[in-house]
């Protein structure tokens, strides 16, 4: 039995797994209403930092004394490529559904369900059982394992490589999908030089490090941006200079004009490429659009913090896709941009006409549609370059916003 020992590369992965698992549950407080988006984040963290303590159990020969740990990270490789994928679909506001979910785990729950009955074969029966009957075949499922992990990272590395032309339209999230997939696309290549090198004569242990560097500096990147950029993992709220007003009519209410907070830079002027196919004509468009606004004016749907896409598209009787491209197309933002400005309008004109001493800030935050102070405030700030408190200070008695304001006669 080997000695245990941890070396400096051991403990410098050691603290970073412990950092993965000291920011996935700030990271879930701090989502505010972006939880169903950051729990493959959270999850992806506590993978990683499990994988890389099995790995500093491995290496300083601690994993010894838990023989029933074995192929515990290649088995937690093949959920890591469902992880990143569905991650990048929740930032296309393309959420997977649970039974796709399901069927990306399969591989997983497969291989894990089959690891595991081994192991309680292995347990209760004599070694001459494995040797004797088609059980015997047992050592090449293990062999081949590495392998299977192999190619399963690589078609998921395939498929978030096809997703990125998407992420063009979206600016205020493309740099960090960018660099979140490109985190992906140097652990799948850690994977590969690995299991490479591994059989070349002059592999030293060194190398093997590679895998959980790549985690490490995962971990150590949204631990960063967490801190430098929390609104990434909140909201993908705009400036408050990016934005423009625009008013349209509605039907329902004749000489009444509903006002929209739209980027300026992302102002509609013909159908995305993306949305080309999708047989919504852009007529019907602008009237979703119309019903859209005068529901959210009319309902305030945003004051619930838990609002989803699918919700929304449920109320206007149209489905996910299209209430996406109308989003995009006729008011130029995503869904949680314009949830976002309209409770932001508002918490602006309460701050403006409530006093104080009958509405305080977190008060304002709930009524709105947020669901704790940190985000109002981080939101607010955000998009108005002052905190709420400042902001309530500044403003005069006279409100700057309406759901709806009278047309002009003219």
């Amino acid at each position: 039995m080997n000695k245990p020992d941890l070396d400096q590369w051991t403990t410098a992965f050691a603290l970073m797994a412990f950092l993965g698992l000291f920011m996935a549950p700030l990271l879930l407080k701090q989502a505010g209403q972006q939880k169903h988006q950051i729990r493959y984040i959270v999850a992806i963290l506590v993978l990683f930092s499990i994988v890389l303590i099995y790995y500093v159990l491995y290496w300083s020969n601690y994993l010894q004394f838990f023989p029933y740990l074995n192929r515990l990270a290649e088995l937690l490789f093949l959920s890591f490529g469902v992880l990143f994928y569905c991650y990048l679909k929740e930032l296309l506001h393309q959420p997977v559904s649970s039974r796709t979910r399901l069927i990306h785990f399969l591989p997983f729950l497969v291989v894990s369900g089959i690891h595991l009955l081994l192991i309680l074969l292995n347990s209760i029966l004599p070694d001459s059982f494995f040797q004797s009957t088609p059980f015997s075949y047992y050592r090449y499922f293990y062999k081949s394992l590495p392998w299977i992990v192999l190619i399963h990272l690589s078609l998921y590395a395939v498929a978030i490589i096809r997703l990125q032309p998407s992420f063009q339209s979206l600016r205020e999230v493309s740099q960090w999908a960018r660099w979140f997939s490109l985190s992906y696309l140097g652990f799948v290549l850690a994977n590969w030089s690995y299991h490479v090198l591994v059989n070349m004569s002059f592999f030293n242990r060194d190398w093997d490090y590679a895998i959980s560097l790549s985690m490490a500096i995962f971990i150590g990147l949204v631990a960063v941006l967490a801190y430098l950029q929390p609104h990434i993992f909140q909201t993908n709220q705009l400036p408050i200079s990016e934005l423009r007003v625009l008013t349209t009519p509605t039907a329902t209410f004749p000489g009444v004009r509903l006002a929209t907070v739209i980027p300026r830079s992302s102002v509609p002027t013909q159908p995305e490429v993306r949305y080309r196919h999708s047989g919504l004509p852009a007529h019907i468009a602008r009237q979703f659009a119309q019903q859209l606004q005068e529901l959210m004016c009319t309902e305030k749907l945003y004051h619930d913090n838990e609002l989803r896409l699918e919700t929304v598209a449920e109320r206007l009787n149209i489905s996910r896709h299209h209430l996406s491209q109308v989003l995009n197309e006729q008011l130029g933002m995503n869904f949680f941009e314009y949830i976002n400005s309209l409770r932001i309008k508002e918490a602006r004109e309460l701050l403006q006409q409530v006093p104080r001493q009958q509405l305080n800030i977190i008060e304002v935050a709930y009524q709105v549609g947020f669901n704790n102070k940190v985000s109002f405030n981080k939101a607010f700030k955000h998009s108005t370059g002052q905190t709420p408190s400042e902001f309530r200070r500044s403003m005069q008695d006279k409100p700057d916003y309406n759901c709806s304001t009278p047309a002009d006669e003219s």
